[in-house]
């Protein structure tokens, strides 16, 4: 059948992310305890802070079993009910989590073919959209604008938006629903095994996988054991700049 739409992943696939996760889960942790000190004096920052990263850790460990998002929101009303501020304002709310994610944030940078790749794509007809594990939805719509990515991703949806990760397949349905097509003519492109490759495979949509990392989750140790012998993709990549010549053989 022939390709009429391509859903990429964000994170690793349109951009990498320039420092390591224990510095940037450390940065972010001082300036949520920083935020609360100054706007909340009455919370032990400290408490909260090591309530939500635990929060946070327990709800990803939960989420990878149940395919169903934990977002942020919830983490953070969770960890807040603990230190005794169970009703906070909106406010409040969006501004702790702002403050928790703000150094990440800065910290993304689109790959450089992914523009020129977007527009090439887009040139042939494609429909263009994104799909991504994440626990909050503001950010992923924010690294969209910033990077440059919204003009060619319609959607742009994440897993905090949704509710459901990859790789259950009811993941991608509502953007197949959106662009009225059948799974069979749209491709997942994404550098994880087990979410992304394995989700489009019981979707039944073909996949690219995009090797821009060489860790341990694009091997596949997140697999069933009972599947990862057969998630196998249907292309496989090592440069972002790839991808439109790779299309045209499938």
């Amino acid at each position: 059948m022939a390709i009429q739409g391509v859903i990429f992943d964000m994170g690793h696939t349109l951009m990498g992310l320039d420092g390591t996760w224990p510095e940037i889960f450390e940065r972010g942790a001082q300036d949520l305890a920083r935020f609360f000190e100054l706007h909340e004096p009455g919370v032990d920052a400290g408490a909260l802070t090591q309530t939500w990263l635990d929060r946070r850790r327990d709800g990803f460990a939960r989420a990878q079993k149940t395919m169903r998002e934990v977002t942020a929101e919830d983490s953070m009303r969770w960890s807040l009910a603990r230190v005794g501020l169970s009703d906070p304002s909106p406010t409040l709310l969006a501004g702790a989590i702002d403050a928790f994610f703000a150094y990440e944030e800065t910290h993304w940078c689109a790959y450089p073919e992914a523009i020129q790749v977007l527009r090439t794509l887009s040139n042939r007809g494609l429909r263009l959209g994104m799909l991504s594990n994440a626990t909050h939805d503001p950010l992923i719509q924010r690294l969209a604008d910033r990077l440059g990515f919204r003009p060619w991703l319609d959607p742009a949806l994440s897993s905090a938006s949704t509710g459901i990760r990859k790789p259950d397949p009811a993941a991608f349905a509502p953007i197949l629903d959106a662009w009225a097509l059948p799974p069979a003519s749209v491709v997942m492109v994404g550098d994880t095994l087990d979410a992304d490759i394995l989700g489009a495979q019981r979707a039944g949509m073909p996949s690219v996988w995009f090797r821009s990392r060489k860790d341990a989750r694009q091997e596949g140790s997140a697999i069933p054991s009972d599947a990862r012998v057969s998630v196998i993709p249907d292309a496989t990549i090592e440069q972002l700049g790839e991808l439109p010549v790779c299309l045209l053989a499938l």
